[in-house]
């Protein structure tokens, strides 16, 4: 007889669940008690939109960009999220499809350019990706998303709204 072996961490798939926005902040639940002198906000970082039409992104580290803010206040809490405008997602999100090639999702070409565009698209290398779901630091006043490229990008902490992409090489953005 054949033993099956379930895999602890069986239900993986559940990581790869697409995270919608929210429209406004919502008043979280509060077990137990916050202490009243706690105030500020705190935010995270990570993957949120794991398909873009009918094309899936692959890996965990590939996810587009979503940022999640807790704002703690008089006891209270509020949650709030939303993806970062980068141009990995835009385009994504605008194309209907893969555009960029991320860590582990590789981006084809686009389908509707004719063979010899698609051939010569071979030759110009690969296109870094601006996907910054990796962490949120403070550089002076200002706040970035960050990922493992020299992209970051600035945001907005009160209303995570995406300004501008910043390349940290010299040849700019």
């Amino acid at each position: 007889m054949v033993s099956r072996f379930e895999h602890p961490a069986g239900s993986y798939k559940k990581i790869f669940e697409t995270c919608e926005e929210l429209a406004e902040p919502l008043p979280a639940t509060v077990t137990g008690r916050i202490p009243s002198f706690l105030k500020g906000s705190l935010l995270r970082l990570g993957p949120g939109l794991f398909e873009v039409g009918d094309e899936p992104f692959y890996h965990l580290f590939d996810g587009q960009a979503l940022m999640h803010k807790f704002d703690f206040k008089n006891g209270q809490v509020t949650y709030y999220r939303k993806f970062i405008r980068t141009d990995a997602y835009v385009r994504a999100i605008t194309e209907k499809r893969v555009v960029i090639t991320e860590f582990g999702t590789f981006a084809y070409p686009d389908p509707c350019k004719n063979i010899f565009s698609r051939f010569f698209s071979y030759f110009k290398g690969v296109e870094v990706t601006d996907n910054c779901l990796v962490n949120v630091y403070p550089i002076g006043e200002d706040f970035y998303a960050v990922t493992e490229t020299n992209y970051i990008t600035k945001v907005n902490t009160d209303t995570l709204e995406t300004l501008k992409k910043v390349s940290q090489c010299n040849s700019g953005s």
